[in-house]
């Protein structure tokens, strides 16, 4: 009977879905890594769409030398990709080409078939870059989607 604000946990549910296609595992709510994650993407997003958010979008050159809250975005990204690193080396240590379980497993897999191609697009930079793209556009849009689909059928409970 009382009011709440749902995008923590939407975003969390969201990025449990992202989590167990891109690494093959759901996480707890509670555990410590994914609470973690979710507080980097939650202040990304923040800082992103901030004042000093914006000024760095469009002044990214002066922005860049000039001190500020928005020099802490860097921060957040390195611990994401930290995460996102470190679950790399896990797969790759549990490896088996003939049977991968997720999309890293599928993209190591494609970055030892293509390891002699000097243009190949698979290699750990991209990997990392990718897996972080999927959790940054995925998370927010998805669960800003659902948000507004819950909002509208607050508005017309007809239609609910």
């Amino acid at each position: 009977g009382k009011s709440f604000d749902p995008t923590f946990m939407l975003s969390c549910a969201v990025s449990n879905i992202i989590c167990s296609i891109v690494f093959g595992k759901r996480y707890d709510y509670k555990d410590k890594k994914f609470l973690s994650l979710m507080n980097n993407l939650n202040n990304i997003f923040e800082m992103v769409n901030s004042h000093w958010g914006q000024l760095y979008r469009m002044f990214s050159k002066i922005m860049y030398y000039l001190p500020g809250p928005h020099n802490r975005i860097f921060t957040e990204f390195d611990a994401l990709k930290a995460f996102v690193a470190e679950e790399v080396k896990m797969h790759q240590a549990s490896l088996d080409p003939s049977s991968p379980q997720d999309f890293i497993d599928c993209f190591l897999s494609k970055m030892q078939e293509e390891k002699e191609l000097p243009d190949s697009s698979f290699h750990m930079k991209n990997l990392v870059t990718t897996t972080f793209d999927l959790f940054a556009a995925g998370t927010e849009t998805t669960s800003t989607t659902i948000r507004y689909g819950l909002l509208l059928l607050l508005k017309y409970p007809k239609i609910q």
